[in-house]
């Protein structure tokens, strides 16, 4: 009787968790996600939850590739939320808007190179599109993406995690890894504070301490952990089919969009800026929780949504916010590192989300599965994200962050 193989997935966040779902699915043999906290407790639990062509990303950085991952992802939340409620899941679209004509362009592109069913939106619509959210006078145009959707990261992850339990899946948190075990170079199990647990593949995804796990192996990834911040406020009556908002506004002294999404009649918002804190995880290195973070850049994230009050006056109306800390690590040409990792036979990584994890990460769990089932997998050419494809790149953090 041949022995039944085993698989280790190391990281309980939105990429770990699908990994884990697609490989019990897929019939590799018994699967252990291992967690050293709780699940989506890292940067999951601060996640967006954009289900969208591009996400935070441009047009630049994805392909057909992702475009396949972000169709994938609409539907595998949609089946997660009929099978764990608990998981919400709303398909309302995505807004794309320009304040002034000097952000026109980069917004165009998001219909002139987005999905099929994308279009141009005026101000009167995109009012009425938002329930009044966002007002006709402060903003010029816009493009709309129906097919786009929402979900919270948090509880999507968690309810994932649930799910794999009770399809005979083995979960266990509150179990830090050590190490790594490799037997005449093959990959052999994984020692963890409680323990070695056996192992004929092991999948990394530990998001911004995956380089951390790896390095007693003498491996390391190019990618660069960014700090983000998100502001939570508290209720304010928002409504639930609210679409996804994108905010393009230079004016605002932000190189990227400003977003906005409600969350339990809440907002949620965020941005890419330039503050200390961003490089913070590269300069000290990654802590264990993302508790003290600076906060310069939630000030800056502040300041920015500020200027954007013609448009969106609640983002200056609410008297109490709470914020959420995420690591999501960068590539240098936007796209993540996954499959099989060179130099240690059966060890595979799922890496650099370029903070587009949500959306990409169920693609990413099935072609993980696909490639450890049956060699490769058919849903996608998965070479484009292979770990190999570096080579003469910048690899350091600090060298993968200045080429951002």
């Amino acid at each position: 009787m041949c022995r039944e193989t085993k698989v280790v997935v190391v990281g309980g966040g939105v990429l770990g968790t699908s990994a884990a779902i697609h490989l019990l699915r897929a019939g590799v043999g018994h699967v252990t996600l291992v967690e050293r906290d709780g699940v989506a407790q890292g940067t999951s639990g601060a996640g967006a939850g954009f289900v969208a062509p591009w996400s935070l990303g441009s047009p630049d950085e994805c392909g057909a590739e992702e475009a396949a991952l972000a169709d994938y992802a609409i539907d595998f939340y949609r089946e997660l939320n009929a099978a764990r409620p608990e998981a919400p899941y709303r398909q309302r679209g995505c807004l794309w808007m320009a304040q002034t004509e000097r952000d026109w362009p980069s917004v165009e592109r998001r219909h002139t190179e987005g999905p099929a069913d994308s279009r141009i939106v005026e101000p009167e619509e995109i009012e009425k599109l938002t329930g009044g959210v966002v007002r006709a006078a402060g903003i010029l145009r816009g493009v709309y993406h129906p097919s786009s959707a929402q979900i919270s990261a948090e509880r999507a992850t968690r309810a994932l995690a649930a799910l794999f339990a009770a399809e005979g899946g083995t979960l266990r948190e509150r179990t830090p890894v050590r190490g790594l075990v490799v037997e005449d170079g093959r990959i052999a199990g994984v020692d963890t504070a409680h323990g070695r647990i056996e192992a004929d593949r092991v999948v990394i995804a530990a998001g911004a301490w995956t380089n951390a796990v790896l390095a007693e192996l003498g491996q390391s990834l190019p990618i660069a952990p960014i700090a983000v911040s998100r502001i939570v406020t508290e209720p304010l009556g928002m409504p639930g089919d609210l679409p996804l908002l994108f905010v393009k506004a230079l004016d605002s002294g932000l190189k990227k969009s400003i977003w906005v999404r409600e969350e339990d009649g809440r907002l949620m918002f965020g941005a890419n800026y330039d503050t200390p804190s961003r490089l913070t995880f590269i300069e000290d290195g990654v802590p264990e929780r993302f508790d003290q973070v600076d906060l310069d850049g939630v000030l800056e994230v502040k300041r920015a949504a500020e200027t954007l009050t013609t448009a969106i006056p609640a983002l200056v109306e609410y008297k109490s916010f709470r914020i959420k800390h995420g690591a999501p690590c960068y590539t240098v040409d936007g796209r993540a590192i996954v499959g099989a990792l060179p130099g240690v036979g059966n060890l595979y990584v799922m890496a650099g989300c370029n903070e587009q994890g949500v959306t990409h990460g169920p693609g990413f769990g099935r072609v993980i599965a696909e490639t450890i089932a049956a060699g490769g997998s058919d849903f996608v050419d998965a070479a484009v994200w292979s770990p190999g494809r570096f080579e003469g790149e910048p690899q350091s953090p600090r060298e993968v962050a200045a080429a951002l």
